[in-house]
């Protein structure tokens, strides 16, 4: 008797209204994903890059794989008016080449003895400064401190401690570690946004060459705990684009799809865990000038995977 008074139809209407109450709630239910982080708190973030390439060099295959590894610490120096001052320490450092000549690796951690070893030891001396908004927006990237005194101790002639330190710091430039940094940070929505909702970014490429392109970002999940988030994106050269490639003048046509999963905590908006894979392929010409009495034809194809964690 109880068991049929409660699945009488009046019943049986109520409960089914509750549960179609509840599932569109759960569907409208609105999500404000920003980072709030605490003055004097530690964010770890330990990141894995590794890239394949397979390039075809004037007929000659060459395959080189590139496996970098940080381990740093993201700690806020200050929160004023939503905008959080952030140092960043780097607490270890490598990078790994593997080719059909062997394996080198230089690490942080590695015997002072290698050159490029105690280049990454004064590289991680000094923290870098960054200012950050609530979204992601980088504000400013200060690593002067990290480049200066870059070839101290480094065991080698004059001459070569000066190409080196010149082509490091061209490629940690400000701008360019911004970008890389860009697109780690700034993923969050700028609105409040729905479970299945979109959004896109302009980000920045750094291949052999700089290029844009646009991510779009969908909020796939939320549980009690998380964000789910995942992107794509396609990257293609502009047409006709060209580089300077170790001071040789170069024509490149590359293309491929990017994709990616995040794991966003929901309390801090910090990343917990991500996945994120970019593939190219095409051609890069280098003209012929003075030091190459003919030009070289470069077919590449590479897949570049970065966990964070």
């Amino acid at each position: 008797m109880i068991l049929y008074s409660y699945f009488k139809p009046t019943n049986m209407k109520k409960t089914l209204f509750f549960i179609a109450l509840c599932c569109s709630i759960i569907a409208t239910a609105q999500y404000d994903i920003v980072y709030n982080l605490e003055k004097d708190g530690i964010y770890p973030q330990n990141l894995v890059v590794t890239s394949e390439q397979k390039q075809v060099v004037n007929g000659q295959p060459q395959d080189i794989t590139t496996i970098i590894s940080t381990e740093s610490d993201y700690i806020v120096t200050d929160i004023k008016d939503g905008i959080y001052s952030i140092d960043i320490i780097v607490k270890k450092m490598s990078n790994t080449t593997k080719t059909v000549m062997g394996t080198e690796t230089m690490s942080s951690n590695g015997a002072s003895s290698n050159p490029m070893n105690q280049m990454f030891k004064n590289m991680i001396k000094d923290p870098i400064k960054i200012t950050m908004n609530t979204k992601g927006e980088l504000l400013s990237f200060d690593n002067s401190a990290q480049l200066t005194g870059l070839t101290e101790g480094m065991k080698l002639p004059e001459m070569q401690l000066l190409q080196i330190e010149g082509a490091m710091k061209k490629e940690m430039s400000a701008e360019k570690q911004i970008d890389s940094y860009s697109k780690i940070t700034q993923i969050l929505p700028t609105k409040e946004i729905h479970i299945g909702d979109s959004w896109e970014q302009v980000t920045t490429v750094n291949s052999i060459a700089t290029f844009k392109s646009t991510t779009t970002y969908i909020l796939e999940g939320v549980t009690e705990e998380s964000y789910m988030i995942n992107s794509s994106a396609m990257v293609t050269t502009p047409e006709d684009a060209t580089t300077d490639l170790m001071g040789m003048k170069a024509k490149y046509d590359l293309y491929g799809p990017s994709k990616a999963t995040y794991t966003i905590d929901k309390k801090t908006g910090w990343i917990k865990k991500a996945s994120f894979e970019q593939s190219l392929e095409g051609t890069v010409l280098i003209e012929k000038s003075e030091t190459i009495p003919q030009e070289v034809k470069i077919t590449m194809s590479s897949t570049t995977t970065t966990l964070i964690e």
